[in-house]
């Protein structure tokens, strides 16, 4: 049984980079996505740049400002340049993100990302918006610089191609928490019968910025604490799980 644990958001704020941080320096965190664009992704990088994990391209087109002139990516951005959220965009009738301008970002992003790791990104996807048109972005510019896209969870035909499948995504309470160790024991069957899973964990901490942002705030901690918990490693050798990352599969 192989199990990549993801980590998301590093660059989100600098109080997410130092929760990464700590899941990467004292969890079982193996693979982790950065957002290139946010303005706060060199320091995390500088944070994490020595351990020795996947980094990815959490590609973002929902927070922040973009990295391309917002002249070319009308679909993409409100009135004043900067990102429309995530919730305009899931509130839309019609996928009205076009495939063309989403590329020009996409791509702007990636060379961000060169200019600030010296390298291409381990693995390839978005953040937080369910687009079919983003996919298909992300999924042809991975194809002309020949990078690893990835889209566990979404796409059933990708996971059955690379042989890594998605664990289903948390079910959150009214105050935005889940029970993190009842969510690994009922995902564990899945995990015993994929040849490799994945799940997704956004841990970090708070500041202004994430509270004012995201709708992802009280369980940023906590998955932060479980992660460097004892009961998550010893759940990962009492149940002979082999942690691997995007960096086995991306070849």
């Amino acid at each position: 049984m192989k199990l990549i644990i993801r980590a998301d958001d590093l660059g989100y704020s600098e109080a997410v980079n130092f929760g990464i941080l700590k899941a990467v320096n004292g969890g079982v965190v193996t693979s982790v996505g950065m957002m290139p664009n946010m303005d706060s992704v060199q320091q995390g990088y500088e944070l994490i740049k020595n351990y020795d994990i996947a980094l990815g391209q959490h590609t973002n087109i929902c927070v922040g400002k973009p990295l391309s002139d917002p002249k070319l990516i009308p679909s993409l951005v409100q009135e004043n340049g900067e990102f429309c959220s995530s919730r305009e965009i899931r509130a839309r009738k019609e996928d009205t993100i076009n495939v063309e301008e989403c590329e020009i970002e996409i791509e702007a992003q990636l060379q961000r990302f060169i200019e600030i790791t010296g390298k291409n990104p381990d693995y390839f996807e978005g953040h937080a918006v369910f687009s079919d048109n983003f996919f298909k972005a992300l999924e042809n510019v991975a194809k002309r610089y020949g990078l690893f896209f990835c889209n566990p969870g979404i796409d059933k035909q990708w996971e059955k191609d690379n042989g890594i499948f998605g664990l289903s995504f948390v079910k959150m309470d009214e105050k935005g928490l889940y029970d993190p160790k009842e969510y690994m024991q009922e995902q564990l069957d899945n995990i015993k019968n994929n040849p490799c899973s994945v799940v997704i964990f956004h841990p970090g901490y708070l500041d202004q910025y994430i509270l004012t942002h995201s709708s992802a705030t009280s369980m940023r901690p906590m998955e932060c604490d479980f992660l460097c918990g004892d009961w998550i490693r010893e759940w990962i050798k009492d149940n002979d799980i082999e942690l691997v990352d995007f960096r086995n599969y991306k070849d």
